[in-house]
């Protein structure tokens, strides 16, 4: 078993913690369920085109799943048909796919969406036959680009993105791509229904321009021939530096800066969207760089992130790294508002070489003479940041500073509903950032939890976060509430400033688990697997991004479905056809639900509930 040292301290983090859990479990079957294993089944089906009603022949199919997890792959044949034999019992997923083609799952509703399938329930030796995998081919998107002076633009980076919902939020989520061809044509093929915003980038495609003496050259170093005595030589010219620069900067479809003003593009199953076509952008750019400095002076490594303020999260995002004196630099910066923040841990400061999910890990298996050692190199972490706005106008910006300074600490206590102590003695947890504005930041933690309780979670960052449980949850807990400033962190997130610590947390864990279970189906009997089950708060306070209290699920094909683990409170239940996954946390999604039943949970309450669909 190998081991990693902690901080440089005297603790070692145990690798192979998954794998101890593993050898505790007996893996010795029953003899009833070893006669149900020997009975395999099979699936038998046709990949067929949805716009042509043909079989595809070619298709890749998939298969996983199973109470034995199996996951195979086959082709189908000239005729379309593909089988898979031998497969244990238990739930599978199908898909196919091809070329040309968007993946399908089998149950979507429109096949090729992007949404939920259905899982096939297979009994112990059933042999399935007659399966009808239907294929969407994908929507395109076409158009032309061209530069400034209406010429073809060639080689330039057009992107999409495509309108989903994430972390709970809509935002934009980057799609397929392509390069412009000599005519300064694009084609995106093989694309999921949806609404689109069109994107071109010439710094993608090494093929940004900038402007000297009065002319836009499209290179990034010109050439010019130089007669030396008898011989005519090729001498590259590096521009003058200090001479104004403009280049082409991202834009939008119809040819707008900003993506809040750019027209989307709705794309149905199969469909071709032609003449999507807009003309380069020249703006003045400039160059970003400073220096990330901490209490012992520059710090080298340290990753900075500059974003610009007038797009969504996630998008207009840049990266760069500081070198050995501290320095970062970014080139090309188009004119607009733009944070700069960087998160590190500066040389020489406590620092865990594991992973925090390792550490965590480690915490919840060492035996109990070593936890006090262990929880004082954890606790020891601190990550530090900085962070500053800048405005750039097309003029150079230089000797921008970035001083580190702590995280914030936020401090609690465990308890229990039932005042069993011993049963946190193994947690250790965490801030995780809530919502688009995480970005690439990544949970802070683990904080090992005191003999006594009490917990310390250093290096908080500016942001909004919930609490989490990132090791050691006995079984059969669960969080009930984590209570800071009145305000159950939970359900609404807490927003750290980074003006002052957070203290006095009361964190409450419970073993009364709550359930609701029933079964959906369809007017004549049948098991209706083909909807989401939705459970949702009737307090409209709760309706937030990533809300504990929002939860969905697909029921099996014997139309089952379950939910566990809902805090007490009032709830509307619904069953609702192909909704878009994450939907359901967007309040006006919410609002416009009718049909849905009303349950009142208590703690460890049971409810069962029925749903007839249409």
């Amino acid at each position: 078993m190998s081991r990693r040292l902690l901080a440089g301290m005297s603790i070692v983090v145990l690798a192979g913690v998954s794998a101890l859990a593993q050898q505790t479990r007996d893996t010795k079957a029953p003899p009833a369920a070893a006669n149900a294993a020997a009975l395999k089944g099979s699936i038998h089906g046709t990949v067929v085109a949805t716009d042509t009603g043909r079989p595809v022949r070619r298709a890749t199919v998939n298969v996983s799943g199973g109470d034995v997890r199996v996951s195979r792959t086959v082709q189908s044949d000239e005729l379309g048909v593909f089988s898979f034999t031998d497969l244990p019992a238990g739930e599978f997923m199908v898909t196919a796919n091809k070329g040309g083609f968007v993946e399908s799952i089998y149950g979507q509703r429109q096949p090729g969406s992007g949404r939920p399938g259905t899982p096939i329930r297979l009994q112990a030796g059933q042999q399935l036959k007659d399966l009808s995998m239907p294929l969407a081919r994908g929507g395109v998107i076409t158009g032309r680009v061209l530069d400034e002076v209406g010429d073809a633009a060639y080689g330039v980076n057009v992107r999409l993105y495509r309108w989903v919902m994430k972390s709970g939020e809509r935002t934009l989520q980057q799609a397929e791509s392509a390069v412009t061809d000599d005519r300064g044509i694009y084609r995106i093929p093989a694309l999921l229904p949806g609404e689109y915003v069109v994107s071109v980038n010439p710094t993608l495609a090494g093929a940004m321009s900038f402007k000297v003496a009065g002319g836009v050259e499209y290179a990034k170093v010109m050439e010019m021939m130089v007669v030396e005595g008898n011989l005519t030589t090729r001498r590259a010219v590096t521009p003058d530096s200090s001479a104004p620069k403009t280049g082409f900067a991202q834009s939008f479809y119809p040819g707008v800066a900003q993506v809040g003003a750019a027209t989307s593009i709705t794309l149905a199953p199969s469909e071709e969207r032609p003449n999507i076509d807009f003309s380069l952008q020249v703006v003045p750019i400039a160059r970003l760089s400073g220096t990330v400095t901490g209490a012992t002076g520059p710090v080298t490594g340290a990753m900075v992130q500059l974003s610009d303020a007038a797009q969504p999260p996630g998008l207009g995002v840049r990266t760069a790294r500081t070198g050995p004196d501290g320095r970062f630099t970014f080139d090309d910066v188009a004119p607009g508002q733009y944070s700069l923040m960087t998160r590190t841990v500066p040389k020489g400061a406590p620092q865990l070489e594991a992973s925090a999910k390792e550490a965590a890990q480690f915490f919840a298996f060492i035996e109990e003479k070593e936890r006090a050692v262990a929880a004082r190199a954890i606790n020891a972490v601190a990550q530090m940041w900085a962070s500053t706005e800048v405005s750039v106008d097309g003029r150079d910006v230089n000797d921008v500073s970035l001083l580190l300074q702590p995280g914030l600490t936020v401090t609690g206590r465990i308890a229990t509903e039932s005042g069993n102590e011993q049963v946190y003695s193994r947690l250790t947890v965490g801030f995780a950032p809530v919502g688009l504005q995480k970005g690439d930041q990544a949970t802070i933690g683990p904080a090992a939890v005191e003999a006594d309780g009490r917990f310390s979670i250093k290096g908080v960052t500016p942001g909004r976060y919930r609490l989490i449980v990132m090791g050691g949850m006995p079984s059969g807990f669960s969080l009930a509430s984590a209570v800071f400033n009145g305000q159950d962190i939970l359900d609404i997130p807490i927003e750290v400033t980074g003006q002052q610590n957070v203290g006095d947390g009361t964190v409450t864990l419970t073993n009364k688990a709550t359930e609701v279970s029933g079964h959906v189906r369809a007017m004549n009997g049948d098991p209706a697997p083909g909807v989401t089950m939705i459970a949702y708060p009737v307090d409209e306070r709760f309706w937030v991004p990533e809300s504990r209290r929002i939860v969905s699920v697909r029921p099996a094909t014997d139309g089952k479905y379950q939910f566990r683990n809902l805090p007490p409170g009032e709830y509307r239940l619904i069953a609702v056809s192909d909704v878009e996954p994450g939907r359901w946390f967007d309040p006006a999604f919410l609002r416009q639900l009718t049909g849905f039943s009303t349950l009142s949970l208590s703690a460890g309450g049971k409810h069962a509930q029925d749903f007839q669909v249409r």
